[in-house]
């Protein structure tokens, strides 16, 4: 019969319980051949019992490692995860920061050139202004001649405006 450590310990319980007390002492007396056998049964399912709490322990153990492999693997993936994240955080800062610079630029460009144009453009009319000036006056003076009706005068407002510099055709 197979009996476990526990049930094995509960028959020596038994088999003490009932033993006969000797009379005058605070001694009982016992069936030698009773213990005898349970011990020896004890001495045979110890070693199964021990190879079990073996096999737990080494269960427990391997399942605790497997646990802390697991965990630093999780720990691992989380940490990777987390630097790119971090990476892609950095990368993201750094072309906002380009892009703020070249827009700056382009719009510090664009204020160059709408300044730039605009003075090339108010000395290119004022230049105009001068030259038109110019012409009126000496529209004016010859109205006036011929209003006048004097034929040296005529002659002489020719004159000036052909003294009058041209200028070029762009």
């Amino acid at each position: 019969m197979d009996y476990s450590l526990l049930d094995l310990i509960s028959m020596l319980d038994e088999v003490v319980r009932k033993a006969t007390p000797v009379p005058l002492s605070k001694k009982s007396m016992v069936d030698v051949a009773q213990i005898d056998e349970i011990a020896t049964e004890m001495r045979l399912v110890l070693p199964k019992e021990i190879q079990q709490a073996q096999n737990v322990v080494a269960d427990k153990n391997r399942i605790i490692s497997d646990a802390k492999r697991e965990a630093e693997d999780i720990i691992r993936k989380a940490e990777q995860r987390r630097n790119e994240l971090l990476d892609q955080n950095s990368i993201m800062k750094e072309a906002r920061k380009r892009a703020t610079e070249e827009i700056s630029n382009a719009q510090a460009r664009s204020n160059l050139i709408r300044t730039s144009t605009n003075e090339f453009t108010d000395k290119m009319l004022g230049r105009v202004e001068e030259l038109l000036a110019k012409d009126i006056n000496n529209l004016r003076i010859m109205r006036k001649t011929l209003n006048s009706g004097n034929d040296i005068q005529i002659d002489s407002a020719k004159q000036q405006v052909q003294k009058a510099p041209q200028q070029p055709k762009n």
